[in-house]
């Protein structure tokens, strides 16, 4: 529900900041320009123009010339000197710039070739897959040949600490209260079931995911064991560049699109578009075994799935420099999909003497229309002095899940069984987002503070009905038709100071949250409203023992909200013997969190080691009640306490030039305590996840590389889930002169990527066999636009100075 006073306050607090900030005094600039060529007259773009003073060297500002070779810079009166470089060509210095009245044009400036051949320069730089810092990891997933024509769910499960279950369900460090992130900011596609929405975004619009697992005050505090940072592609280069690729996949998988960037002056431009079609065939095999007081049955079944979806994803934004200090960014996202989904199940039942009783075939054709779009605006402002920086953010997204189904089932033995179905299930959000943060450097250290509101309405009708043959139309099952209206509306402050002294650098924050969430049953004119207030403290702080080799113990306290769809009474009807539903009962969980590692850096390689611990209170959990006619529910509750105890690793190392590896192990204990219906529930489980990755490189044309995953068994208060491992592996090579590569890769070799698990009440006992997706192959072509690729082992150090506010 919208708040005016907040609002208002919020609104308040940006014109006061953005009055004094704007409110500073100018001194007059003239402009300093001058062209670059070669020996041969040709013009140079991409020079890197650095500008000092002259008096005490001291960097000033920094610039690259444009696609004729120009340059143009603002400068105060006073004396500088100019230092010019570029990839295989000899450094310039140009002394005695002196500004005073007028504007100043320099000499046309020749640049000269270096020792090095031009041959051995390439225009991008090569990425390392994963950067490690002490509050994040880094995985630059674009370098990744196994990751080529994937959608955003299968590139996390090849992200180290990150796991994705058959359904989509993403969890880090074995949680799924994980909060999930695109471009820093929530999306449109996440508002929805944040399974389904990752299958929307296509790989080839990543750039990088960022693993954050114990963040500051500065980022919300919604996920219990840290934020999955997703950032899409945006060069900042000037002129025309970017990309085009081309998949081919079996089983049916096809897709495409283009990621440009056009930069010119002022003015960036970016656009990309991603279209895949795929087909996705799985199974799913079980065994159901009741046992009451006076009678016990048992049933097997078996589905096959054949899912066919459709998406497109188009993005669309621009950033104009107002001044040296002033950006606005303007951009937006549009995804539409459609999804046919078949699906054929039978459940074969047996009496108390394992005698075959009857058959039931279900036959279910679904049809989803998927939609999302955002609209993001973004101010930022840079300052003199170095580090002090303002931004404002507003955002609104807006996202449809509308699924419809028809059901026929059939019984061998009861023919009144015999039944038709219709199912109607409609899903809408709507998101806002306004943000203001402010950057204060004191020192050696800094201040930051900032506002943040995001108001989100969920519309949910859905409904169940049965066709009845007296009166010839369907009639809905009561317990299945309702209309679900959510609303979520959080508004937050924080403030923190970090500073570094010698050796040893502190961070100290605080964030407070005012949650106001409803939720509203019409038709069963059902309400539930819930207001508190939470502080959530942050600490950092860290050591440099020496050189690359640090220290940091880290504290944060978390919030897990209930999603809308657990508070959703209807989930799911395609398996009628066995429904997921929600509690629009359940209260938030709450985690403390500490973390200490220690990063090491040597030449070849890099390691950050974590131990942790989390304590999580009012634990939602899903429990399964069966009845007397062979049903389960699945439903989460509130469940007592959960204590997680960790050690995880996560490195990378250079073997040789020719091979790199990268890894992870994370290895936890977790207990849980919990009661309910005067019924106590207790698991204590110990489990554990590796991920290694293997990258060759045969004579510099030539990449191979392979993934294997494997994650343990891991006990549950009901059941146990079992093993689960994985191989992905596939190969590159560059063509048309570099501009091109092919890549083909496999996923899920062995084609073992299932879920197995075990469940257990009072009176049933399952088994069951998941396989979202079958094993499959892809064929992948790239083409870059003035793009070619860096060695991996080259590194720029001609421009000691930097861009000003560059990236």
């Amino acid at each position: 529900m919208f708040q005016p006073k907040i609002f208002l306050f919020f609104f308040t607090f940006i014109c006061v900041i953005t009055s004094s900030v704007t409110a500073q005094t100018k001194n007059k600039t003239h402009q300093l320009s001058g062209k670059v060529v070669d020996e041969r007259g040709l013009n140079l773009p991409y020079v890197a123009v650095a500008l000092f003073k002259s008096n005490d060297s001291s960097y000033v500002k920094g610039i690259a010339t444009d696609m004729d070779g120009n340059f143009k810079v603002e400068l105060e009166k006073g004396n500088y000197y100019a230092k010019l470089s570029f990839l295989s060509f000899e450094n310039k210095i140009i002394s005695n710039i002196i500004i005073e009245n007028n504007n100043v044009v320099l000499k046309t400036i020749k640049l000269k070739p270096s020792a090095l051949s031009l041959d051995e320069f390439q225009v991008v730089e090569e990425k390392k897959a994963m950067e490690i810092d002490l509050d994040k990891r880094v995985f630059n997933v674009d370098k990744d040949i196994t990751n080529q024509g994937k959608d955003a769910t299968e590139i996390l499960g090849n992200v180290p600490s990150v796991n994705v279950d058959i359904d989509g369900n993403v969890s880090l460090r074995g949680s799924e209260n994980v909060r999930i992130l695109i471009n820093g900011k929530p999306s449109g596609l996440t508002g929805m079931s944040t399974a389904q929405a990752l299958k929307q975004l296509q790989g080839n619009q990543i750039e990088k995911i960022e693993v954050i697992t114990n963040p500051s005050s500065r980022y919300d505090a919604e996920g219990e064991v840290g934020i999955i940072n997703i950032v899409l592609k945006n060069d900042k280069r000037d002129g025309i560049n970017g990309s085009v690729n081309v998949d081919v996949g079996y089983p049916s998988n096809y897709g495409g699109g283009f990621n440009l960037n056009m930069k010119r002056k002022k003015t960036n431009v970016f656009l990309g578009y991603g279209i895949n079609y795929r087909e996705s065939p799985g199974t799913n095999r079980s065994v159901q075994k009741f046992t009451y007081p006076d009678t016990s049955f048992s049933y097997k079944s078996n589905s096959q799935t054949d899912r066919n979806t459709l998406n497109n994803n188009f993005r669309l934004g621009g950033s104009y420099d107002i001044n040296d200090n002033n950006t606005l960014t303007i951009s937006g996202s549009f995804n539409v999909g459609d999804a046919d989904n078949k699906m054929k199940l039978s459940y074969a039942d047996f009496n108390q003497l394992d005698v075959a009783s009857q058959t039931v075939n279900r036959l279910e054709i679904e049809d989803k229309d998927l939609s999302s779009h955002d609209v993001s605006l973004n101010y930022r402002k840079t300052f003199k002095q170095k580090d002090r920086l303002f931004t404002i953010d507003a955002q609104r997204s807006e996202a449809k899940d509308f699924e419809k189904s028809i059901i026929e089932q059939t019984n061998s033995t009861v023919l009144s069984e015999n039944l038709n179905q219709r199912v109607f299930n409609n899903e809408k959000s709507q998101n806002w987002l306004f943000q203001a943060d402010y950057v204060h450097p004191i020192k050696q250290g800094k201040f930051e503070t900032g506002l943040k509101s995001t108001l989100k309405k969920v519309t949910n009708p859905f409904a169940v009905g049965e066709y009845n043959d007296i009166t010839m139309r369907y009639e809905a099952l009561p317990q299945f038709h309702d209309d679900m209206e959510y609303n979520e509306n959080i508004y937050a402050a924080y403030m923190m100071f970090g500073n570094k002294i010698k050796k040893f650098s502190y961070q100290l924050g605080v964030r407070g949250e005012l949650s106001d969430v409803e939720t509203q049953l019409k038709i069963t004119d059902e309400l539930n409203r819930r207001n508190y207030f939470n502080l959530f403290p942050s600490t950092h702080f860290s050591y440099e023992l020496h050189k690359e080799n640090t220290l940091q113990l880290s504290y944060s306290k978390r919030i897990n909200r209930p999603r809308h769809w657990w508070l959703l009474p209807f989930f799911s009807f395609t398996d009628s013997r066995n429904i997921f539903a929600g509690n629009p009962n359940l209260d938030p969980e709450l985690t403390d969190a500490y973390e200490f590692g220690h990063l090491k850096y040597w030449k070849k390689g890099s390691l950050l080691s974590s131990v942790y611990y989390r304590h999580t209170t009012d634990v939602i959990t899903r429990i399964i009640v069966s009845d007397l006619e062979g049903n389960t529910e699945r439903k989460p509750f509130n469940l007592g306490t959960k204590d997680a105890f960790g050690i995880e690793f996560s490195g990378s190392y250079e073997a040789y030039k020719w091979w790199n590896l990268q890894g992870s192990f994370n290895f936890f204990r977790e207990i849980q305590e919990g009661q309910l219906n005067s019924q106590n529930f207790h698991n204590d489980t110990y489990a554990w996840s590796t991920r290694l990755n293997s990258k060759w490189t045969v004579k510099k044309k030539l990449n191979l590389q392979a993934s294997f995953n494997y994650r343990s068994p891991q006990n549950s208060v009901q059941g146990e889930t079992k093993a689960i491992y994985s191989l992905d592996a596939g190969f590159s090579f560059d063509v048309l002169k570099g501009n091109g590569t092919v890549t083909f890769n496999a996923s899920d070799v062995f084609n073992s990527r299932k879920r197995r698990s075990i469940a257990f009440g009072d009176n049933f006992i399952s088994e069951s066999e998941w396989q979202w997706r079958s094993r499959y192959f892809r064929l992948s072509f790239t083409y870059r636009i003035n793009q070619k690729k860096k060695p991996e082992n080259f590194k720029n150090k001609n421009f000691e100075g930097g861009f000003e506010g560059g990236e």
